[in-house]
């Protein structure tokens, strides 16, 4: 029986899971959280950081593993590395997936390798007092270098703002590094999504287009639509500075997530952010829905068989991820859903019951739960990703100080 050892244990594992018992596989699964949701569901749960790529590749060699996946930013370069030491169906090199996951390497790759690229910089917390990025016109976006889901991220637009927003951003970075760059203001909504790539080449793609709750925090997104509002042309844009990174940078296989922006400045496409790893948020969940491709069932056939997943692919309808969030920090009392979405709902998640605790929503890891919605129209998807709180209200206690 081949073993399949997955990274992480949320709940987006657990159709992975599913699949990949109906082809016959063990399915193991791995993180610090013994109380995760996925393991109930593997044949065989063992307790490792998904960062402890030293300690997972030691039971990993000993367990002989035939395939390693893992969904989540905290286990690309972990898995990477196992499958660059072990032999196995690989995303690229271990250096690749090391650029693709770092932000300061990714943002270095691409502008010595003449793609699209922000002026940025790179600091370390040594580096602070001396800051004066000097060359940079306001606004500008603070990031940690290696954090995923918008933690830490601030766009500053004064410089006596500069120094709490770096404080910040250094909290959320386990190299205590961070970035500043031009913030890229953009012709219409930031372009999001998945692409499939086989021998170096994109398969498949679907790009949409993010929404954002601007009365909490503008870069932290709450939905992605599809199909996206923006024209062919534009996208075929984008996608050709995937195709391009893709090419200089040695992704072989695999899912690739995107998050990309059209300047308005000079009308180019630029990478804002790349993982190797399929969407958080369900994301190619919802894009199976909207067009048939199963990243599931391809990502299983690359590692565990080496060969290509024959795939139909139509996409028509509207769909979108909501997510369901807070305000403000506090207990849940309650989540009520307007009537208006009850026909639209395809598959609803949620993460915290009521009484559990609940953050502002200023990080992709503050999500209460997930929506997956199917509309009618163009009109009526945008009505509500653009206005979620008309239609998911989320009511909590605030916290005692």
């Amino acid at each position: 029986m081949k073993k399949l050892l997955l990274l992480g244990g949320d709940a987006t594992l657990l159709p992975v899971i599913k699949s990949a018992k109906a082809r016959g596989y063990c399915v193991i699964t791995c993180d610090y959280l013994p109380d995760n949701i996925a393991h109930k569901y593997s044949d065989e749960y063992i307790n490792y950081s998904t960062t402890d790529k030293e300690g997972i590749l030691t039971w990993a060699e000993a367990n002989k593993i035939d395939g390693v996946l893992t969904f989540t930013d905290s286990g690309v370069i972990t898995a990477a590395y196992i499958c660059d030491r072990m032999g196995l169906a690989r995303l690229g090199s271990y250096e690749a997936i090391e650029i693709i996951q770092n932000k300061d390497q990714f943002r270095t790759f691409l502008r010595e390798n003449g793609c699209n690229a922000p002026l940025f910089r790179k600091y370390t917390k040594r580096d602070m007092p001396e800051m004066e990025p000097l060359d940079f016109h306001f606004p500008v976006m603070i990031k940690p270098v290696d954090a995923a889901g918008s933690k830490g991220v601030t766009k500053v637009v004064a410089k006596e703002d500069l120094c709490s927003a770096c404080e910040y951003a250094l909290e959320f970075s386990t190299r205590k590094e961070i970035i500043v760059e031009e913030f890229i203001d953009p012709v219409g909504p930031q372009i999001h999504g998945d692409c499939f790539v086989k021998d170096g080449k994109i398969v498949f793609i679907y790009l949409g287009d993010h929404h954002f709750d601007a009365g909490i925090n503008n870069l932290v997104p709450v939905s992605t639509t599809w199909p996206s509002v923006h024209s062919e042309e534009t996208l075929k844009k984008v996608e050709q500075q995937i195709q391009m990174f893709i090419n200089k940078v040695g992704f072989m296989n695999g899912c690739m997530n995107i998050e990309s922006r059209i300047s308005k400045a000079d009308s180019k496409a630029y990478l804002i952010d790349v993982g190797a790893r399929s969407g958080g948020n369900y994301t190619p969940y919802v894009i199976q829905y909207a067009s048939g491709f199963n990243f599931i069932e391809a990502m299983l056939n690359f590692s565990m068989e080496r060969k290509p997943y024959a795939q139909t692919v139509n996409k028509q309808g509207f769909f979108a991820y909501l997510v369901i969030h807070a305000e403000k920090d506090g207990i849940l009392a309650k989540v009520t859903i307007d009537d208006r979405l009850n026909d639209k709902i395809v598959e609803r998640h949620d993460y915290i019951p009521a009484g559990g605790h609940v953050r502002s929503f200023r990080g992709a890891n503050a999500a209460i739960g997930i929506v997956i919605a199917k509309f009618d129209s163009m009109d009526e998807m945008q009505q509500v990703s653009n206005h979620l709180n008309e239609y998911i209200h989320v009511e909590s206690i605030p916290l005692v100080v």
